[in-house]
């Protein structure tokens, strides 16, 4: 059993800490590159893609937590020709995109949105498959969308408590918890593809069973039978002393740093804490009947290591997109 750190604040799970304004959303020019390879299967190609810059949506950025205003939230200018330029250069091409993976597009703004959702119908006119994720309501607009692009969007549902206290501490801007969960049997009965991680982990906030086995179950109740799990990270130019003065991240002032794939250098929890918690939980899912995979995206240091001691970072991700690949 790993027992987390205790905190006799009560700040962690009270709704009276005063919640950030919603944010002004502004754009930026992308010289950077946007796509990034994430992992390849036997056939095909996964890559990445960055899309919004400083997103306040919890838990990427903790320090929306501590000083919001500072933040400077912003979407890509133009990113479709931006996109269609790189690939016409890219030496391999994508077989599938990802968007969500590193800055939660899917935040529930209705600028951001609406880009994502006209960024993904632009790359599948294009011929690719798509990976949404998000966090936001799965309303009218999203549904129909998802139903145009048919067998090409696969969606990614990230949950990490059914706590209303908790989710409005960790991720201020989304719907609650209990919402998104119902809206599950609608994906099922338009017969939309979905998967369900559990993303993002704190260690002392949400990782406990009295947290985690009230979500397995109701997960369980609608059928889920498989999820990725990942802990929660964040970019290396995080001051520490910030993290410090936060409770709810405090527990990062010990943490280490990995280069990820696309993203660049990451603050993760410390390896041995994860690895015991993630057996700890896995077991928890294995009662009601869900398999739960390390997801090596957001893992990648604990992802295998080939003969020549390369990173294979991959994770249940490229299973789940191997079981939806035509043989």
């Amino acid at each position: 059993m790993v027992k987390a750190r205790k905190n006799n604040s009560s700040f962690l799970y009270e709704p009276r800490v005063q919640l950030p304004e919603l944010p002004k959303i502004g754009l930026h020019d992308a010289p950077e590159q946007s796509l990034y390879h994430l992992f390849d299967t036997t056939k095909e190609s996964i890559f990445g893609i960055n899309f919004a810059k400083n997103c306040p949506l919890q838990p990427n950025h903790p320090a929306s937590n501590i000083n919001f205003q500072t933040l400077a939230y912003s979407l890509p200018r133009e990113i479709e020709p931006k996109v269609e330029w790189e690939l016409k250069f890219c030496k391999e091409r994508p077989s599938a995109i990802l968007i969500g993976h590193n800055s939660e597009p899917f935040a529930p703004f209705e600028k951001t949105r609406s880009l994502a959702l006209g960024l993904g119908k632009f790359l599948v006119n294009q011929g690719f498959k798509i990976w949404f994720q998000t966090r936001s309501s799965l309303d009218l607009e999203l549904f129909e969308t998802l139903l145009y692009l048919e067998e090409k969007v696969q969606l990614l549902l990230p949950f990490h408590t059914l706590s209303d206290r908790i989710a409005k501490l960790i991720e201020p801007f989304s719907p609650s918890p209990i919402s998104r969960l119902k809206q599950l049997e609608t994906l099922k009965n338009l017969n939309i593809s979905f998967e369900v991680c559990l993303d993002s982990l704190i260690p002392g906030v949400n990782d406990s069973k009295a947290n985690l086995w009230p979500l397995l179950e109701a997960l369980a109740d609608k059928g889920v039978k498989r999820t990725t799990i990942s802990y929660m990270n964040f970019e290396s130019i995080m001051p520490t002393h910030q993290i410090k003065n936060n409770k709810v991240f405090s527990p990062y002032t010990t943490c280490t740093e990995f280069e990820f794939a696309g993203v660049g250098a990451r603050k993760v929890i410390n390896a041995n804490y994860r690895k015991a918690k993630y057996v700890e939980i896995m077991a928890w899912g294995k009662q009601v009947g869900i398999q739960i995979a390390v997801d090596s995206i957001f893992n990648p240091d604990l992802a295998r290591k080939s003969s020549t001691h390369i990173q294979n970072i991959t994770s249940n991700l490229k299973a789940r997109y191997l079981a939806l690949t035509p043989n």
